[in-house]
């Protein structure tokens, strides 16, 4: 046998012989079928279609003119609360000027909230007889049909320089349940405040409630060591 010749024997033979044929055919195969995909998508024609997105259709609320409401406000003048004079003299203003333009009633205890709540101002009170009060608004103030008085009395026990000493003597002639405020006025370039008790509108009421003032307590609450006289604070 010639150098570099291969022989085969006839069952080697026969089993390359079977796989060049197995592979012939394999090859045969593919190439018919990629041929046919190829033919086969040529005649396929692709569309791209575009799809809105969808339509949300949000019913219309039908607005209808709202009415107009109009809300109806008590006019009462003043607030339900039970009348209490010593809390009335706790709440009363602490100075009034000398001079000050006031509205002074003398009125039944059931009139004096209608007229402290009703002018929302400042005011003092004072007991005037039994049932009967002084009520002094700080302003101008009309109530019902009457006729405010003007001018203002009261009891002064002490004036002094010192504004913070002397509301603490109000404060405490008012826990001790005295009708006291200061009346400010101002005297050589100076700010003075007198220490007041009562609140009258006339000198003869002012003199009367003078006269039956405890002094010996009054001149110890206010520290001083002589009685005090009848004033007018307004006009």
């Amino acid at each position: 046998m010639p150098k570099g010749q291969i022989r085969l024997t006839d069952t080697q033979a026969r089993i390359l012989a079977i796989l060049i044929i197995v592979l012939s055919i394999g090859f045969v195969s593919f190439t018919l079928a990629t041929f046919f995909i190829l033919k086969s998508r040529s005649n396929v024609q692709v569309e791209i279609v575009e799809v809105p997105p969808p339509k949300i259709e949000v019913p219309v609320k039908n607005s209808t003119p709202t009415e107009s409401v109009t809300e109806y406000v008590n006019p009462s003048i003043y607030r339900l609360e039970e009348f209490d004079y010593k809390k009335l003299i706790t709440q009363a203003t602490e100075v009034v000027e000398r001079g000050a333009n006031l509205s002074v009633y003398v009125i039944q205890s059931e009139d004096v909230l209608k007229i402290v709540r009703g002018s929302n101002l400042p005011f003092v009170i004072c007991q005037y007889s039994k049932d009967t009060y002084t009520v002094a608004v700080v302003g101008d103030y009309s109530f019902q049909n009457l006729t405010p008085m003007r001018t203002l009395y009261g009891v002064l026990v002490l004036s002094v320089i010192n504004k913070e000493t002397a509301l603490e003597r109000v404060l405490s002639f008012r826990s001790a349940g005295y009708p006291a405020y200061l009346m400010h006025f101002v005297r050589d370039g100076r700010d003075w405040y007198s220490l007041v008790i009562g609140a009258f509108s006339d000198v003869n009421s002012a003199e009367d409630f003078n006269k039956n003032l405890n002094w010996t307590e009054v001149m110890k609450i206010a520290g001083t060591q002589r009685p005090g006289y009848v004033g007018r604070i307004a006009p």
